[in-house]
């Protein structure tokens, strides 16, 4: 099985394994958490803190979120937070070494940089517009919002 990161319509993705996919989310989660400013921001640190590969988000499509007419900054965003992790940011609190990773993020940062939404201004799937204040309660320990579910992905 796996997941794929990128856009599904015939455009470029990258293919990862469940266990790559969890790893790779989780350092997009720990550095999105912490860049995230603007409500879009938020929201795709939340989207990244809900993911939970194997309870219904398998895979991760750049057109399902919601670009506005900003999206040349939105996509900047998205940007620095693969350009944070690929620095490791926050790695140490891993419970594990992410040997590959870095290729992913690598591979994630050109797909990014080649992307441009077709569309702008629709709600995308799996995004909150408006997310309750409690599902941005930053865990303790590791920085990342308690979303939906209300506890951490790297806590469980």
């Amino acid at each position: 099985m796996g997941n794929s990161f990128g856009t599904y319509d015939g455009g470029p993705s990258m293919h990862l394994s469940n266990g790559g996919s969890e790893v790779f989310l989780d350092v997009l989660a720990l550095a999105a958490c912490e860049l995230a400013e603007s409500p879009f921001e938020r929201g795709f640190a939340l989207l990244l803190c809900n993911s939970r590969i194997g309870l219904g988000n398998e895979s991760f499509d750049l057109c399902e979120l919601p670009w506005s007419e900003e999206w040349v900054a939105e996509r900047s965003f998205l940007l620095r937070v693969v350009q944070l992790a690929a620095t490791g940011f926050r790695w140490g609190l891993l419970s594990y070494n992410p040997p590959y990773v870095a290729d992913h993020l690598g591979e994630y940062e050109q797909l990014l940089v080649d992307f441009e939404p077709r569309q702008t201004g629709e709600l995308a799937r799996f995004w909150d517009p408006a997310p309750p204040a409690e599902a941005f309660r930053q865990c303790l320990e590791h920085g990342l919002f308690v979303g939906d579910y209300t506890d951490c992905r790297l806590c469980l």
